[in-house]
């Protein structure tokens, strides 16, 4: 369907192509230039009142019994009798002023927004209507994921450029050139993550586009590398037996992407691209007296964690860098308000003086990183801890190199770690933008036997606290996400970890427009807490291990067919500030967790 889509504005509209992947994908601009709509569901119910002349309680009621403001905005034009047809809305009418909305600050932008709200909403027909309201309200809904966009576009490419195709007579040759353009394109996007660069570029080169068509430009973020969990040394030791490998320290705190840009400038990127420049004023003085004056550009990995300088540089846990004033758009932090200082951990280097370094070993990329850098400056500027083992010594007989890495993982506690990272050093040991591969593992402290990892889960409902929690919300029903089916899938209810001040914080925190008036159809769970809550945090919570569930929905079908997978004792660890509710633990990654638990179940079906 998008497929087909596409090659109808390619050929008859292809200067609408790049707002539609905007638009198919719910963004208005890439993920690092920030760039929100910021419009409340009240702003919208209040634009839909004036433009279909429906009451706010009627409105409410219809919301009450469908559950989805975009159903109800349908079912308000379809009940509304116009004089004449809306003249047809465009593409791009629609983006332009989904952009214009987005910069409205200051005196008076509410009333602006709303105005540009009701010449959209007044050009509507009747599905148009619930389309741009999902919009508005940031939950499209159309089962389209940017890597299903994006393939659907190079695939459009590829067929609408193949006017020979009938001759060649071979569907599997034009099989194999749409799986090839579709994998390129998602790979240069994971690279290069900008619509504006990937989709002309795309559509200029044709079926000449390839991963390497575009190159990183520093200022842009690429997509992170992700690491799989193990259950121990010995099962990392059993994955890289005969490679070289390296252990490094997992810190307790923040991923970033440094940036170097061509005019001397620095820039800094959370694990989902946004730009937190503004939050780190100390670390951008502390990168720029580490880099050597060559050092002219540069794209790095590394890890924020707070430390207390007064202590001997001890680390100390991510709650302490989440204190810190966070910045914006329009404020800085400044270096007098700061009072938890920060060391900046580096690990891996993806770019150096124009050089992309993607393809390269870590081995090799450990060496154009220390190249560019000038020597440690403890508590300031550090290269994450690390060993390494050779490819002879990477063997479970060997009963030194357990022991040694066994150590290593323990001093990393000692350190207030998290636990360590296990890499290849030689084979297989590219840096993969958004993969989660075998050659970067995690090993963790289990929090008890059977679960190897936390989980970053959504808060998606609660119920009123009783007793000593009365007037609070507890517990909470926590849900991970499905990519697939864009449903978020109940885990489980967590009531413990939780201060009586993050209680307090957390009940003025869903009010309003947070608070849902029903159960959305995208909240997979036979829960009904008092209170629904639409997606906004994600917290990592722990337990104790898995077990199958006939009421939480996580997972359903991939493990058991009729049950999903709840965790047994959780409880809540922090706040993920730098992940969206939609980067949250996925229905996979649980399913994984529970087949790689140590207490292993039995999951067959009941008769």
């Amino acid at each position: 369907m998008l497929c087909n889509m596409f090659r109808s504005l390619l050929a008859l509209s292809p200067d609408d192509v790049l707002p539609s992947v905007y638009l198919c994908t719910n963004k208005i601009a890439a993920d690092h230039e920030n760039v929100e709509l910021n419009i409340g569901g009240s702003l919208v119910t209040s634009a839909l009142e004036e433009a279909c002349g429906t009451s706010r309680s009627k409105i409410r009621e219809m919301y009450s019994e469908l559950g989805d403001l975009g159903d109800v905005a349908q079912a308000c034009r379809q009940t509304q009798k116009l004089l004449a047809p809306p003249s047809p809305l465009l593409i791009k009418d629609v983006f332009s002023a989904l952009q214009k909305i987005s910069v409205q600050t200051g005196s008076g932008s509410t009333v602006r927004k709303k105005s540009l709200i009701l010449n959209l909403m007044r050009s509507c027909r009747e599905k148009e209507m619930k389309f741009l309201v999902r919009t508005l309200v940031r939950n499209l809904r159309i089962g389209a994921m940017m890597k299903t966009v994006l393939p659907a576009l190079a695939q459009a490419v590829v067929i609408n450029s193949s006017y020979n195709f009938n001759n060649e007579g071979r569907v599997e040759n034009m099989k194999d050139k749409l799986q090839r353009h579709s994998a390129a394109v998602v790979e240069a996007y994971n690279v290069l993550p900008n619509l504006d660069l990937v989709v002309p570029s795309l559509m200029d080169k044709g079926v000449g586009f390839s991963s390497s068509t575009l190159a990183m430009v520093p200022g842009i973020p690429i997509k992170p590398m992700l690491a799989k969990i193990t259950n121990g040394v010995q099962q990392a030791l059993k994955l890289f037996e005969n490679k070289a490998f390296t252990c490094e320290y997992k810190y307790d705190g923040q991923r970033a992407q440094i940036h170097k840009l061509v005019d001397g400038s620095l820039r800094v990127f959370s694990r989902n691209g946004d730009e937190s420049t503004s939050r780190f004023p100390d670390l951008i003085n502390i990168v720029n007296a580490s880099c050597k004056p060559d050092a002219e550009t540069f794209i790095l990995d590394a890890e924020v964690v707070a430390v207390d300088r007064n202590n001997g540089h001890k680390l100390m846990s991510f709650q302490e860098l989440s204190s810190r004033g966070r910045g914006g758009r329009d404020t800085s932090i400044t270096l007098d308000s700061i009072k938890v200082n920060i060391c900046v951990f580096v690990f891996d280097i993806m770019f150096a003086n124009g050089k992309q370094l993607l393809g390269f070993p870590l081995r090799q990329r450990r060496k154009y990183l220390k190249d560019m850098f000038y020597v440690e400056k403890l508590g300031y500027f550090e290269y994450a801890k690390e060993i390494t083992i050779e490819a002879d010594d990477a063997c479970l007989t060997s009963e030194a190199t357990l022991a040694k890495i066994s150590c290593f993982l323990e001093n990393s506690f000692q350190s207030s770690c998290e636990g360590i990272m296990v890499k290849s050093l030689d084979v297989d040991a590219g840096y993969s933008p958004s993969k989660r591969t075998d050659t970067w593992l995690k090993v963790k402290r289990d929090y008890m036997e059977g679960l190897n990892d936390s989980l970053d889960l959504v808060p998606i409902g609660a119920w009123h606290g009783n007793g000593r929690k009365a007037g609070w919300y507890s517990p909470f029903l926590m849900a991970c996400y499905n990519p697939e089916t864009e449903d978020f899938q109940s885990v489980c209810r967590v009531m413990s970890g939780f201060s009586d001040s993050f209680y307090t914080e957390m009940k003025g925190f869903f009010s309003g427009d947070k608070i849902l008036s029903r159960k959305p159809p995208y909240y997979k769970t036979s829960e009904m807490p008092d209170m629904w809550f639409s997606p906004e945090l994600v917290w990592e919570i722990r337990g104790a291990d898995f077990t199958v569930s006939p009421v939480h929905q996580a997972a359903v079908g991939l493990v058991h067919p009729s049950r999903g997978i709840s965790i047994r004792f959780p409880r809540y660890i922090r706040t993920v500030a730098d992940r969206k509710p939609d980067e949250c633990s996925t229905a996979e990654d649980i399913a994984a967790m529970f087949r790689s638990q140590t207490r292993k179940m039995d999951v067959a079906p009941e008769n």
